[in-house]
């Protein structure tokens, strides 16, 4: 005789799109440019931790493993093809705040990997050559939560860089809040049970 699985919630429960916590870390070249203790508003510095707090929506992308097909007596065989493919870029979306410091954090950040005027990857950096990717790359985590904001899954993102800063759409005929996105690439996304 074959034991029933208990279940410790009720089967109607489902998970939910906006119960998500994305967390993360500058990378190092970044940190040292944070403006948390100093209110000034400097082109140079940057308030790291807005846009925690502004961000509404990502997307953990699809998990593939690639499959190989073979014939055999007139039929198809498909068998795992022990390749993960790269994955594509995601989208972060987020509301601007009113004195555009996440929007700021994002822009350095892309500006350090190509500046805007000197088209070098991480200008101020002298030799070039000594600023490692753990230097200019972090971590994105993503947490799934429950119905009481409890984590339940993480998902890592590991060895992002920002790709993309979406652009502003200003209006004279609505008052709306000013959202935009970026963009980031990774290289692996590890997943979790809590």
């Amino acid at each position: 005789m074959t034991s029933i699985p208990t279940i410790r919630q009720s089967i109607l429960n489902k998970a939910k799109s906006d119960k998500f916590l994305l967390v993360f870390t500058l990378p190092k070249a970044m940190r040292e440019i944070n403006a948390r203790d100093n209110p000034d508003r400097l082109d140079a510095k940057l308030v790291h931790d807005s846009l925690q707090f502004s961000i509404y929506g990502t997307v953990v992308p699809p998990v593939n493993v690639g499959a190989i097909e073979q014939t055999y007596s007139g039929q198809v065989f498909k068998f795992s093809g022990h390749h993960r493919p790269s994955y594509g870029n995601v989208t972060v979306k987020f509301v601007v705040d009113n004195q555009f410091n996440n929007y700021w954090v994002i822009y350095k950040w892309i500006n350090l990997m190509n500046h805007n005027k000197e088209a070098f990857f991480h200008k101020d950096q002298s030799p070039l050559k000594t600023a490692p990717f753990s230097e200019y790359a972090t971590t994105f985590t993503v947490y799934g939560l429950d119905e009481y904001n409890n984590r339940k899954i993480q998902f890592d993102y590991i060895g992002v860089v920002p790709v993309g800063l979406g652009g502003i759409d200003y209006n004279y005929q609505t008052a709306d809040q000013i959202e935009s996105t970026f963009e980031f690439s990774f290289s692996q996304l590890t997943s979790k049970l809590l």
